[in-house]
C-alpha cells in the first residue's frame, strides 16, 4: 500500500476494513507500539502502559473531525497526543503526591512525574522562544520520527531538523540543570 491509500485509509474510520487494509493498520499500530515502548523506556516508572499509551494515541487520532495530510503528519499527531497523555498522567500523579497519604514521595513514578512537569515547562518556554525548536523535540523525542519525516511535516530540510534537534536538546538540558 502506497502512503497516499495508506493516509486515505487513516483518515476513513468508518469504512469496512479489506484484509489488506487490516493488515495494513496492524503495521501502522505496531509502530505506534514501538513509539510508545520507546517512551517507557525513556520516561520509566509513570504509570503508563504502551498498551494505554497507545491506545490512547489511538482514539485521539480517530477525531471525527480529524484529517491527516500523510503518514508523517499522522505519526507528528500521535507524538502530540503521546506528549500530552504523559503529561496528564504526571499531573495525576503530583496530585496524589500532594493529595494522598502514603508518604512515600520518593517513589519512582513522583520522581519521573516531577520530571515530566519539568520538561514541560521548559518545552513551553523553548515555544515561546521558537515554535520549530519545540516541534522538531517534540516530534522526535515523543514520537521517535525520523528527521527527515519531521522535515516533511514542517516543510524543511533534514540537516536544519538535525541542527534544531541538536539545538534544542542542548537548550533544554542547560535549562533542566
Amino acid at each position: 500500500m502506497d502512503n497516499h491509500q495508506l493516509t486515505r485509509l487513516l483518515n476513513d474510520a468508518e469504512g469496512v476494513l479489506s484484509p489488506d487494509q487490516a493488515r495494513d493498520i496492524e503495521v501502522v499500530y505496531q509502530r505506534l507500539k514501538k513509539i510508545a515502548r520507546g517512551q517507557r523506556f525513556k520516561i520509566r516508572g509513570t504509570g503508563v502502559n504502551t498498551t494505554m499509551l497507545v491506545n490512547e494515541a489511538w482514539i485521539k487520532s480517530q477525531n471525527e473531525s480529524r484529517t491527516f495530510n500523510d503518514r508523517q503528519h499522522f505519526f507528528a499527531y500521535c507524538a502530540l497526543a503521546m506528549r500530552h497523555i504523559l503529561i496528564n498522567e504526571a499531573r495525576r500523579n503530583r496530585l496524589v503526591t500532594y493529595c494522598g497519604d502514603s508518604g512515600d514521595y520518593e517513589q519512582a513514578v513522583f520522581k519521573e512525574s516531577d520530571y515530566l512537569l519539568d520538561l514541560e515547562t521548559h518545552l513551553k518556554q523553548l515555544r515561546a522562544y521558537d515554535e520549530r525548536l519545540e516541534q522538531v523535540f517534540v516530534y522526535k523525542f515523543f514520537g521517535d520520527m525520523e528527521f527527515s519525516d519531521i522535515g516533511e511535516v514542517l516543510g524543511t530540510s533534514e540537516r536544519t531538523v538535525f541542527r534544531d534537534w541538536k539545538k534544542a536538546r542542548a537548550m533544554l538540558a542547560a535549562a533542566m540543570q
